[in-house]
């Protein structure tokens, strides 16, 4: 299962780069699919038989570009969010 898991997130994670790769260079649209392979590879990293890529959990989630984006662009949301609720109601 846990190869299965590995394929998937290179697959993906190799789809989302020539599509970020089309946009810069080609002009061109698509859609990247978010959270799917990081998780993938998440998953992969504790169901392989090689006990060390459990210190590693955290590397697929930041190479996949399609699950990087998406938790780039939601801890800037929630960080704008957290600085607008503090100007509303400041510390006492």
């Amino acid at each position: 299962m846990g190869w299965i898991l590995a394929a998937l997130f290179l697959f993906l994670s190799i789809g989302n780069l020539s599509i970020a790769m089309g946009w810069y260079f080609r002009h061109k649209t698509g859609t990247l699919v978010p959270c799917i392979g990081g998780l993938a590879g998440l998953a992969a990293c504790f169901t392989l038989p090689f006990p060390t890529l459990r210190h590693w959990w955290w590397t697929p989630l930041v190479a996949d570009l399609g699950t990087a984006y998406l938790m780039t662009i939601t801890a800037v949301f929630l960080i704008q969010r957290l600085l607008k609720s503090e100007a509303r109601n400041p510390p006492a």
